[in-house]
């Protein structure tokens, strides 16, 4: 037996904006909390769980009760409720969708399953609103797990249950996103990427604009690879303050652009020696996580002071380059340990 495994938002469903939408209203109107950034590759879990605690962590300093959640997700699907009713053409499917999971859930070849980081209260509401027959088809959410991989390897528990497959011989998650594909290959499962081409330039052996070929779709499915998850990252550590304005004039530009003529960058296996030279007892740093096949700028590998190539890039960094944010702090003995997110590069 095998496993297909389907996001929701960009997905199954033209649902992405409205979702957007109504999820940064639902924290003014609950909680008072506005200028939310909607740069949801800049979370550390691009989930609706990790970014709550990470909304909360950064602009209330502490977790959300358990109570709190009950609300904001109660106003997100009331707001959710309320955009359907002024407007249904909002909760649309992606071309093709309904028929290809009708389809293969009828097929004996391939179990079925939704895999999303939205919680499950919303992701029902937004298949129900875009007419999916969803009573037999098993959902993993945001509810069960903080990160796409542990709601992916949730999806996949939960069909070998419900199926009573021991192991499925092969498994294909389909979904839009960069971190779909970076989920896909961290827990080495085949990949099908939806919308443009933008994902083969992440590692997406397989793209395809929507469903509505059904053999197309059926043979890419049976050929589906796992995806390289091929983003040449180059990394900097920055001051937050710098990287908050540069967000709002939609370029990065480092003291020693003016100084030395370029921005100081570094590959994975370099950023912690650079940070413990350079950054020793620092607060209020973040790290730039950079796709450098996406900067604009000139980049330049040259020797440093401490020896060995480092990327350099000669001009302003436009933002759009920047794909991931970490916050980057000294420890109480001011040196810096190695954050998670940099390790999984390596």
């Amino acid at each position: 037996m095998q496993l297909v495994i389907f996001d929701i938002d960009g997905t199954l469903t033209n649902t992405y904006k409205i979702d957007e939408d109504c999820f940064v209203r639902a924290f003014a109107l609950e909680f008072g909390i506005f200028g939310i950034n909607t740069n949801w590759s800049e979370y550390s879990y691009t989930t609706d769980s990790g970014i709550t605690q990470q909304i909360f962590k950064e602009k209330l300093e502490r977790l959300p009760s358990d109570e709190e959640l009950v609300r904001i997700k109660a106003r997100f699907v009331s707001l959710l409720q309320e955009a359907f009713i002024n407007n249904q053409d909002l909760f649309s499917e992606i071309p093709g969708s309904a028929n290809v999971l009708a389809k293969l859930h009828l097929d004996s070849d391939w179990c079925v399953a939704i895999a999303t980081g939205g919680w499950r209260e919303s992701a029902k509401l937004k298949l129900q609103k875009a007419k999916f027959q969803m009573e037999s088809i098993l959902l993993a959410s945001a509810n069960d797990a903080l990160s796409r991989e542990d709601i992916l390897k949730t999806a996949i528990i939960k069909a070998e249950n419900l199926y009573q497959v021991e192991k499925f011989q092969k498994v294909v998650f389909v979904g839009d996103g960069v971190w779909d594909v970076k989920a896909a290959h961290r827990l080495s499962i085949a990949f099908i990427g939806i919308g443009d081409n933008k994902l083969t330039n992440v590692g997406a052996t397989k793209v395809i604009k929507d469903f509505t070929n059904l053999k197309d779709f059926l043979k890419i499915l049976q050929s589906a690879e796992i995806p390289r998850f091929s983003m040449n990252t180059i990394l900097h550590i920055a001051k937050r303050q710098q990287w908050e304005q540069a967000k709002n004039i939609g370029t990065y530009r480092a003291d020693s652009l003016d100084i030395e003529g370029f921005i100081h960058c570094s590959k994975s296996a370099q950023i912690l020696k650079v940070a413990n030279t350079f950054f020793d007892n620092q607060k209020e740093l973040v790290i730039l996580f950079i796709d450098s096949a996406q900067i604009q700028a000139e980049i330049r590998y040259e020797p440093a002071e401490i020896g060995e190539l480092f990327p350099h890039i000669y001009g302003e960094l436009n933002i759009d380059a920047v794909y991931q944010v970490i916050d980057f702090e000294a420890g109480e003995d001011g040196f810096f340990e190695l954050p998670q997110e940099v390790i999984n590069l390596e």
